[in-house]
């Protein structure tokens, strides 16, 4: 049996550290916590000789520390998003038993789903068009990805050989991914979204995520056109859950494979599970079924710190989002006559970066935290004045000008989101204030004055956004306007930022719908909201929407049902219908909120359903 050798004080590594031994061996506790070398000897180590050696050493092992501590953190923070993926995988499982009594959208059919599953198919078949009736395909196995590598992409040719999952690709590129992203038109010079067929081709997750939401809208229209073809929506439902499960397999052995090798050095593969993730996210606000959001977002917005904290660091201590973008392909803009465009890895970062950034500063007004990603934004969202970008060398131009501009994505100019994310963190700040009973009205006051004249600025100097083509015709035509998708950025923009503005009344002043400035800014909004020119144009809006219906008077109610009820089968796609019900809740107890004013305010409204709501 081995004798332990002990030292009376702990082991020589503690004892140059000056910290206590707990003496546990064949390593102490604090050595192993830490991941250094724990040495115990009866003879004292040669560089332990109260000068200069030991002070070498010490120094050497300080940043030993310093530089385990950090992979160590990054362990956690990814040990934690493998969590919440399995957690995610179990609550997708239990769902999956009761599909169709729990989806709202689902109507119910007396016939069992397989066999709604072969009536829609047969009903397809005698309409001459079986193929694409339904878009279920062979599903892939998955295999066991290799290790040490990046999990093995789709081949494309053996992905596409199925004529089902073919016509779901297809289907997803020209009908679901526009609808979903109405306002994003992918630049002439970017050669289109050629960079989401070849994500598509390379992340199993994402793919079959596209497929389900594919299934599942084709299903619905069918259901909702064609009096013969209900039953392909309870077909499409399980369609749905069968392509989501497969996806979550795959994210989660790309996560598992992302904790096993780090984001350090696997940068492009982290970059492609935030967006498997994000997408997740989409999909389950699509089809209104949104319950799982808040563990989705944590894991991307994790990811995404971790991405930035690793890649984006300059030799100043500063972060520059483009230093991320150039470790993930060549440089934009580099050869002529034509502009070089961005390489996929590079354009679905940008992609999904815009999406979580957006999804991440709703997500904070009903959760009542500040956004998690704020501390980016200076990064991605801010742009210089003119004056002192003038006075910059072009290099360091370029690294503090924006790198997303939201309008070109969601629809939305940079500045309303980034006035939102301050409200919301005064939101937090003002109730943490109140609860350690500290709060400073001059100090509230103060904040809340300089977000409103930023914000109104904003708002006044809102009529102008650069217009790019899209189309060959407008290319060769010098960019001359065409129809703008739905109701074009600008006025979605002064939408949202007219009810921040509504927004940071209540955060400012408490729950007073009744009051000048809430009635003031509610009238506005409303009046932009009935000009819009389809109904269509809700599903782009929710957030202001539900923020300013639950401020609305009794009178004015009915405009919003009405606004709803007008948008037809659209509504049930998305989160307007959830909106709306946050709305009736508020309407139906006026009373009882007016006598407990101080109990209430927009982020209640957001969780008065029994779950913070994401409005996107």
């Amino acid at each position: 049996m081995a004798t332990k050798t002990r030292n009376l004080g702990g082991c020589w590594t503690c004892r140059l550290r000056r910290k206590k031994c707990d003496e546990g061996w064949p390593a102490c506790q604090g050595c192993a916590s830490l991941e250094i070398d724990c040495l115990y000897s009866l003879d004292k180590p040669e560089w332990m000789d109260g000068a200069g050696r030991q002070k070498e050493k010490a120094d050497s092992l300080k940043k030993e520390v310093k530089r385990k501590s950090a992979h160590r953190r990054e362990r956690r923070h990814l040990h934690g998003l493998e969590v919440r993926l399995e957690s995610l995988d179990a609550s997708l499982t239990d769902e999956s038993d009761s599909t169709t009594a729990k989806n709202p959208i689902c109507t119910t059919d007396s016939s069992s789903p397989s066999t709604g599953a072969q009536d829609c198919a047969s009903k397809s078949a005698s309409d001459g068009a079986q193929t694409d009736s339904s878009f279920s395909a062979p599903s892939p196995s998955l295999g066991k990805p290799s290790a040490g590598s990046s999990l093995p992409g789709l081949n494309l040719g053996e992905t596409l050989s199925q004529e089902g999952e073919a016509y779901a690709t297809m289907f997803y590129l020209d009908y679901v991914f526009p609808f979903l992203f109405p306002f994003y038109r992918a630049p002439f010079v970017d050669v289109g979204r050629g960079w989401l067929l070849i994500l598509l081709t390379r992340n199993k997750a994402l793919f079959h995520s596209a497929l389900s939401l594919a299934a599942y809208f084709y299903g619905i229209v069918r259901s909702h056109t064609d009096e013969a073809a209900h039953q392909c929506q309870t077909h499409a439902v399980e369609e749905l859950h069968e392509q989501q499960g497969l996806a979550l397999q795959w994210l989660q052995r790309e996560m598992q494979d992302i904790v096993t090798r780090g984001v350090k050095a696997n940068l492009a593969d982290a970059n492609r599970v935030m967006a498997s993730i994000i997408q997740l996210m989409t999909s389950e606000a699509a089809i209104a079924n949104p319950g799982n959001w808040t563990m989705h977002l944590d894991a991307a917005t994790e990811l995404f710190n971790e991405i930035m904290t690793h890649h984006a660091a300059t030799e100043t201590g500063r972060f520059c989002f483009m230093l991320v973008l150039l470790q993930l392909g060549p440089k934009p803009f580099s050869w002529t006559p034509k502009n070089h465009p961005w390489g996929s890895d590079q354009a679905t970062l940008r992609f999904f970066t815009a999406q979580l950034l957006l999804f991440d500063t709703i997500a904070s007004t009903s959760l009542q935290q500040p956004p998690r990603l704020q501390q980016w934004h200076d990064s991605l969202l801010v742009d210089l004045d003119e004056e002192t970008k003038k006075s910059l060398p072009d290099l360091e131009k370029e690294q503090t000008m924006p790198h997303i501009n939201l309008h070109e994505f969601v629809g939305i100019q940079n500045w309303v989101i980034c006035s939102i994310a301050e409200i919301a963190a005064l939101d937090s700040w003002k109730k943490e204030m109140r609860k350690n009973g500290a709060l400073s009205v001059t100090q509230l006051v103060t904040r809340a004055a300089a977000i409103q004249e930023r914000l109104c600025a904003s708002l006044r100097a809102s009529d102008i956004l650069p217009h790019r083509p899209h189309t060959l015709q407008q290319y060769f035509a010098g960019g001359a306007p065409s129809a703008q998708p739905l109701h074009g950025p600008l006025l979605n923009t002064r939408i949202w930022g007219q009810a921040a503005v509504t927004y940071l009344g209540v955060v400012l002043s408490g729950w007073q719908p009744s009051s000048p400035e809430i009635r003031h800014s509610v009238a506005q909004t409303i009046e932009m909201l009935l000009g819009l020119p389809s109904p269509d144009c809700l599903r782009t809006l929710v957030w202001p929407f539900t923020v300013t219906g639950c401020l609305a008077a009794p009178d004015q109610e009915y405009m919003f049902r009405d606004m709803v009820e007008a948008m037809g089968l659209l509504k049930v796609f998305g989160t307007i219908r959830e909106g709306l019900a946050i709305m009736e809740y508020v309407w139906k107890r006026r009373a009882e909120i007016d006598e407990n004013p101080d109990q209430w305010d927009l982020a209640a409204c957001l969780n008065c359903l029994h779950q913070p709501a994401l409005l996107i």
